[in-house]
């Protein structure tokens, strides 16, 4: 499905400016990410934590041991889960987390299930494994690769979701680059960012976005996609013990560098509507 016509701007004021520091309490970030889904002012993008640099440079070292020994999917092949999103050169993902062990299988990727996915490598790449250990009620974990000159069309997905149950709250992206550029970038209902190597963000993917990667190498970032339960909210916004090698950063708004106009994107149709929203809450585990 094709829209047209871009998001309105946004400034980046009042409790959701990019002078503020820290939100106050999980309730405002469930509902700041809920308002940037349908385009309003909210959370587009937090930096939470940063990797120290050992531990930065063991999952770097692990990610190019494993892209060696395991094929990828490519995003712009037929039938690819990615491929509606417009994939222009080489993208590849590679999916950590799922039933089969294949790198290569993307399946289950966007289910909105907890269930029946592991990390079938963690042998030879412990450093993989004990992030991926430490995030509860992961959804998908994966490697996205932007080979130079690569990129990703706009397009919009949905962070609100309704649960099994019928409940309504936030499957959340977070993003860990590792090897980067200044000039990749993350555009974000019109904000173009560039995500900072070693830094974890939450993107939220409900807005507008497509990614560039216009450096002279390879844009590697750890991207997964967690069900906002309690659990999971501790870890990320700061209730919980963060990932070992890992630090938190005051939560905050990553500033845009530049804005971009978007007048053409593709979408979902969305599972929420903005106006069964308005009481998103913390999910339970499915």
């Amino acid at each position: 499905m094709t829209a047209q016509g871009p998001p309105p701007a946004r400034e980046h004021e009042g409790q959701y400016g990019a002078h503020h520091d820290a939100y106050r309490g999980l309730q405002q970030i469930l509902d700041g990410i809920r308002d940037a889904n349908y385009h309003r002012p909210g959370i587009r993008c937090l930096r939470l934590m940063r990797a120290d640099p050992a531990a930065a440079d063991r999952l770097a070292a692990e990610v190019a041991l494993l892209r060696a020994r395991q094929r990828p999917s490519l995003a712009g092949a037929p039938g690819h889960v990615t491929a509606w999103t417009g994939p222009s050169g080489r993208v590849e993902q590679y999916s950590l987390l799922n039933a089969s062990g294949r790198c290569d299988d993307f399946s289950r990727d966007h289910d909105l299930s907890a269930f029946g996915k592991r990390f079938h490598h963690g042998a030879h790449h412990p450093a993989l494994a004990a992030l991926i250990g430490s995030l509860p009620h992961l959804v998908n974990f994966r490697i996205n690769v932007l080979g130079p000159g690569a990129s990703l069309a706009p397009h919009e997905e949905h962070s609100v979701v309704r649960a099994k149950s019928g409940a309504v709250g936030i499957r959340a992206r977070f993003h860990l680059p590792l090897t980067t550029h200044p000039a990749a970038t993350l555009l974000l209902d019109g904000d173009v960012h560039h995500l900072e190597a070693g830094a974890v963000y939450l993107v939220n993917h409900g807005c507008v976005h497509a990614a560039e990667n216009a450096g002279p190498a390879d844009r590697t970032h750890l991207v997964w996609d967690m069900l906002l339960t309690t659990e999971a909210a501790a870890v990320m916004f700061g209730r919980g013990p963060v990932p070992a090698g890992f630090t938190r950063t005051r939560r905050r708004v990553a500033p845009p560098a530049a804005r971009r106009t978007v007048m053409r994107w593709e979408r979902i149709a969305p599972q929420v509507r903005e106006a069964e929203a308005r009481s998103v809450g913390l999910l339970g585990v499915q």
